[in-house]
């Protein structure tokens, strides 16, 4: 009597092909298991990373501004007050004074930059708007005899949108730097910071009424090499030139993914 013949759906090769498709596709779900619980691990140690920076730099700009510059306001003030009473009576002791104002002034200045190096990335945490605001109102309140103003298109927040973090900080340290500069060396008394967003480029534009650019090339300035810089990082473009009232202008372009 014939047997009847097994069908390709019940032989032990089909069988054994469907037991190591299972195990292969078991192994590649464990395997992509774990790749997600490494991307999740990764991004809690940047989550961290970042915390703990956060706090460092908290803890340097307070040490900055609560210590170091109050010592040196101090160190100022009772300089100043030795130069006035030992004008007429000491000349050359007044002189000596006056030495340590200046000092003291070069300093706190040094003491501003540092400060402007670090709480750009502070702003920079909740998107370019608000970055910008928090970095123009610090000067207002450092510079109260200054005028600055900020202008950003569009206005709302939600319309400008948020980039990646670093694009965002290097937005903010370009016009960290470009107000220092102005304030600083340009002895401005008033700057403008224009923030303009379309959908591939964001504009930033940092205008001053200073006394202009100086004669020797721009180029050789540790601010201007900066800004370049974290432009270039952004594959970004920057220029300065000579203002409609006279100042620097400081011209940024970013690219806005």
């Amino acid at each position: 009597m014939t047997q009847p013949s097994q069908s390709p759906a019940s032989s032990p090769e089909h069988a054994r092909r469907l037991e190591r498709t299972e195990a292969e596709r078991d192994e590649a779900l464990r395997q992509a298991l774990i790749a997600e619980q490494q991307r999740d691990m990764a991004r809690e140690l940047a989550l961290q990373f970042e915390r703990e920076a956060e706090d460092l730099r908290r803890v340097f700009t307070g040490l900055l501004n609560d210590e170091l510059a109050g010592h040196a306001t101090a160190l100022k003030s009772l300089a100043a007050t030795f130069e006035g009473r030992l004008a007429d009576r000491e000349p050359s002791l007044a002189q000596l004074a006056s030495m340590m104002v200046q000092s003291t002034d070069s300093m706190l200045a040094a003491i501003r930059d540092a400060v402007g190096r670090v709480r750009p990335a502070q702003h920079a945490a909740a998107g370019v708007p608000d970055g910008l605001r928090a970095l123009v109102s610090d000067w207002r309140l450092r510079k109260p005899a200054m005028r600055f103003e900020l202008l950003l298109e569009p206005a709302d927040d939600a319309a400008f949108g948020l980039a990646s973090p670093d694009l965002e900080t290097a937005a903010c340290r370009i016009v960290a730097e470009a107000i220092g500069n102005a304030v600083d060396h340009a002895h401005a008394g008033m700057v403008v910071v224009s923030a303009r967003r379309t959908d591939s480029l964001l504009t930033l534009q940092i205008s001053d009424d200073g006394r202009g650019l100086p004669r020797r090339n721009m180029a050789e300035g540790p601010g201007l090499r900066a800004m370049r810089e974290l432009a270039d990082r952004c594959r970004g473009r920057l220029w300065i030139a000579t203002g409609e009232s006279g100042g620097a202008e400081v011209l940024a372009e970013l690219p806005w993914p």
